[in-house]
């Protein structure tokens, strides 16, 4: 009964991690794309950052050119849409379905939606002001296809975590000892 346990919170646990790993780096896209289409725009490339930013320092914090707390941004940028990936790694698993791309795209302008039109208007006026939306848009969509990948992120571990407990074995029986 312990094993079956301690089996499930290791597939969430891996799932989790999984997701996070995809939120991680479709945020980092996402952030990159955002940066890119800033420059096409003639517009500085903390621009976003900043104005997140500002949701701790305050309007002060939005300003076109990088300051300390544009650092700030990014991370809250990179924890909540990280956090999300989490959500998502949980509710996806090992489900390898043909269209988990396109679920993903819309579960992006999904998200886009709820914290830019009910969150970010309550929490910090500035971001539903000053926000681009459409690179946010095409950003968060970038986000939900590579929040897709979530799936051979967990099986990408589950094989690490499988090999290190052979490799672990091997070390407990003394083959590779010598």
């Amino acid at each position: 009964m312990y094993a079956a346990n301690a089996s499930r919170s290791r597939l969430s646990l891996r799932h989790a991690l999984a997701g996070l790993e995809a939120g991680v780096l479709g945020t980092l896209f996402m952030l990159g794309w955002i940066m890119l289409a800033s420059t096409f725009n003639r517009r500085s490339v903390w621009l976003v950052p900043n104005l997140f930013a500002s949701t701790i320092y305050g309007a002060d914090a939005y300003r076109n050119e990088f300051l300390r707390s544009s650092l700030w941004g990014v991370a809250l940028f990179i924890a909540i849409y990280g956090g999300l990936g989490i959500l998502w790694g949980c509710v996806c698993r090992d489900e390898a379905r043909p269209r988990l791309t396109l679920y993903g795209a819309i579960f992006g302008i999904f998200v886009y939606y709820i914290l830019f039109d009910l969150v970010w208007r309550r929490v910090n006026g500035l971001i539903f002001l000053y926000a681009p939306t459409q690179q946010l848009i095409v950003g968060h969509i970038l986000w939900g296809m590579i929040l897709a990948r979530s799936p051979k992120f967990a099986r990408r571990i589950a094989d690490f975590s499988a090999q290190s407990s052979i490799h672990a074995e091997q070390i407990k029986s003394g083959e590779i000892i010598r």
